[in-house]
C-alpha cells in the first residue's frame, strides 16, 4: 500500500500540491486519503477495474460520464478539469476484518441538482460518510447516507449505532453551493414520555421542514410511543413536543 501511494503522489504533476490563499488545498486533510489533481475524468477511460466487493459497481455505471474506479482507487470529474481521488487503505479485494486503519471508498450516489457526490466509507467497525462537491471537491464528513427532503432544501443524516445514540444525528443545510452540517447534541424529550436512550430506526421526511423517527429504538426499554419529530425552522432543527 506504501508503495502504490508512493508510485501515485510521484505521479501528480510539480506544483499541484502548493497551497494558495482562499484555495482549496488539494491534498484535502481527512482520515481518508483524498487527492484533488488536474486530470480529466471520466468519459476517456475504458472499463472500470471493480474490486470484488465493489458495492458501487451500480452507482459507477450510471454515472460513467462523472466517476471512475481503478482497483483501489476511486475517481471522480470535477469542475475546470480537475478530479477528486479517494484511495482505499486496504489490499484489493480484503475485508476490513480486524484492520483497524481500513478504508473502503465506495460511490453510492450523486445529487445533480446540489452537484454533490456520496461517498460511502467501510471501516472495520462502523461507517462514515461523506458529502463531496463536484465543484471543487471540498468534503463535508455526515452520520449516515443523508436522506433528502422533499424540495431538497435540507436533507438529514443519522447515525443509529447502539454505541452511539444519536451521536451521528446531523442535519444538512443544501440552500447554500457549499452545505453546512448542524449537529444535535440531545434527543427529545418532551413532557410525559418514559425513557428515551436513542433515536428509532428509520428517519422519514414528513413534509419539507419536519422529520419522523419510525420503527424501533435499538434500546428495547424505551418508551415505543414517544415523540420523534424534528422540525427545522429557517434552517435551525428543533424537536417537536
Amino acid at each position: 500500500m506504501r508503495a502504490f501511494l508512493a508510485l501515485l503522489l510521484a505521479a501528480v504533476a510539480p506544483g499541484v500540491f502548493a497551497q494558495e490563499i482562499g484555495a482549496l488545498p488539494p491534498l484535502i486533510t481527512t482520515p481518508s486519503i483524498a487527492v484533488v489533481v488536474q486530470e480529466k475524468c471520466c468519459d476517456w477511460q475504458s472499463q472500470h477495474i471493480s474490486v470484488p466487493d465493489s458495492a458501487d459497481r451500480a452507482a459507477l455505471e450510471k454515472l460513467r460520464d462523472r466517476a471512475y474506479r481503478n482497483g483501489i482507487v476511486l475517481q471522480l470529474k470535477l469542475d475546470n478539469d480537475r478530479s477528486l481521488k479517494f484511495i482505499d487503505n486496504t489490499i484489493v479485494g480484503e475485508s476490513c476484518e480486524g484492520y483497524d486503519g481500513c478504508r473502503k471508498h465506495r460511490l453510492i450516489g450523486y445529487w445533480p441538482s446540489h452537484r454533490q457526490y456520496i461517498v460511502e466509507v467501510a471501516l472495520w467497525e462502523g461507517l462514515e460518510v461523506y458529502l463531496a462537491s463536484a465543484r471543487d471537491g471540498r468534503l463535508l464528513p455526515v452520520g449516515s447516507p443523508p436522506l433528502l427532503s422533499p424540495s431538497g432544501k435540507y436533507a438529514i443524516g443519522v447515525d443509529n449505532s447502539i454505541g452511539y445514540p444519536n451521536g451521528g444525528l446531523e442535519l444538512i443545510d443544501l440552500r447554500q453551493a457549499t452545505p453546512i452540517g448542524i449537529r444535535l447534541p440531545g434527543l427529545p424529550s418532551c413532557p410525559g414520555t418514559g425513557q428515551e436512550y436513542g433515536l428509532r430506526s428509520n428517519p422519514v421526511w414528513l413534509d419539507d421542514s419536519r422529520v419522523g423517527f419510525q420503527g424501533e429504538s435499538p434500546f428495547p426499554n424505551d418508551d415505543p410511543n414517544a415523540k420523534q419529530i424534528l422540525r427545522i425552522v429557517d434552517g435551525k432543527p428543533e424537536w417537536e413536543c
